[in-house]
């Protein structure tokens, strides 16, 4: 079978690491696989068919414009492909995935939390007024066959926003090598070798790209209110001297983004992620994975997998900064429980392997297939 997946940049970081993990998966049972891209990291390519999509470099609303009418025009008239999934907001395809949730419900989220003037620069920033225009064109004139919601979440968000379908929408939890994840002792010391970090502290990560919208401003306040001392690692891309000033009296450290972030996961004993918005959040599920007690709120998707003070913690929004610093204290005073919710964590994310996540796409497939 050929298939066409469309994604702006393909790399081995963010959200992209789940995408070369479908794509391994489907090239062992002899998928034709094609990206359509106008970035890509020579490492991530392997043997997968790369085609350049034409996309101006900026404005930034622009190149959201270029990449979507060009993928189409690549696209269109193409019968040779059985078929076409897009990770965008494009206008050809017979499966969306809504990989980055709802730029609608994004705005709302982001618009409570900022002061007047922000508010009317997003409101007439033309990159935003794009990425709405084509969610409503895509949704309302239904623009696809069917839809890959990665959490219930964003399913909900679809149907309230747009009024789509549940019918059209099928909710496919992301999933992970779970093997790659496993706490190994020789992670975790050479992570805390280079930084400095002696084996008696206490450790708490974040691991996200964009930081504003995963709530880099919310993890270093709770820590912060925590009255032991810590240590926190920022594992990511974004703009680290605008939270710098946050820091006052525990020791964070952002660490840039990192290839080999299952070390990462092994040389910490917390996880945590104040999110103002995530649709799943990939990140929460390898920390399970790896062991890690999860301390995030119920705007990430995948709190919905999280059974509270059982495998994790979830808060109702990252302003709950007291709850937070609470949890983590307890998690710092209590070995014994940090033991029982590592363990159970595990077991939970056990349950999410990208085995199961491309079986239901693949069935999936099937369906849109023979609806033909």
């Amino acid at each position: 079978m050929k298939i066409a997946i469309i994604r702006k940049k393909y790399t081995p970081y963010g959200g992209e690491t789940y995408l070369r993990a479908l794509i391994n998966e489907l090239k062992k049972i002899g998928w034709d696989i094609h990206i359509y891209c106008r970035k890509w990291n020579s490492d991530s390519a392997g043997d997968v068919k790369v085609n350049k999509v034409f996309a101006f470099p900026f404005p930034s609303f622009l190149r959201e414009i270029s990449f979507s009418l060009t993928s189409y025009l690549m696209l269109k008239g193409r019968k040779d492909f059985a078929l076409i999934q897009s990770h965008e907001k494009t206008f050809l395809q017979d499966i969306l995935r809504c990989g980055d949730g709802v730029h609608k419900e994004w705005l709302r989220q982001r618009l409570k939390r900022v002061n007047l003037l922000k508010k009317l620069l997003i409101f007439f920033n033309p990159f935003h007024l794009w990425l709405l225009f084509a969610e409503s064109f895509i949704y309302k004139t239904r623009r696809f066959k069917k839809i890959i919601a990665i959490s219930e979440m964003v399913k909900k968000n679809l149907i309230e926003h747009y009024g789509v379908d549940s019918k059209d929408i099928v909710v496919i939890y992301n999933g992970i090598d779970i093997e790659r994840f496993n706490k190994n002792s020789e992670g975790r010391n050479e992570i805390r070798r280079i930084y400095q970090i002696s084996e008696s502290d206490f450790v708490v990560l974040f691991v996200g790209s964009g930081f504003e919208r995963k709530g880099v401003r919310y993890f270093i306040e709770t820590l912060e209110k925590v009255k032991y001392p810590a240590v926190g690692l920022i594992v990511g891309k974004g703009n680290s001297k605008k939270y710098e000033k946050l820091i006052k009296k525990q020791r964070i450290i952002f660490c840039g983004p990192q290839k080999n972030i299952e070390k990462y996961y092994a040389a910490s004993d917390a996880f945590l992620f104040p999110t103002i918005y995530e649709p799943f959040g990939l990140a929460i599920l390898e920390a399970m994975a790896s062991g890690l007690p999860v301390i995030t709120t119920k705007l990430a998707g995948a709190a919905e997998i999280i059974t509270h003070s059982k495998d994790g913690f979830v808060v109702d929004k990252p302003e709950d900064i007291d709850k937070m610093k609470s949890y983590i204290e307890v998690l710092i005073e209590d070995a014994k429980l940090r033991k029982t919710i590592s363990e159970n964590a595990q077991m939970k994310a056990s349950f999410y392997s990208i085995n199961r996540n491309v079986k239901e796409v693949l069935k999936l497939y099937e369906q849109v297939l023979n609806s033909r």
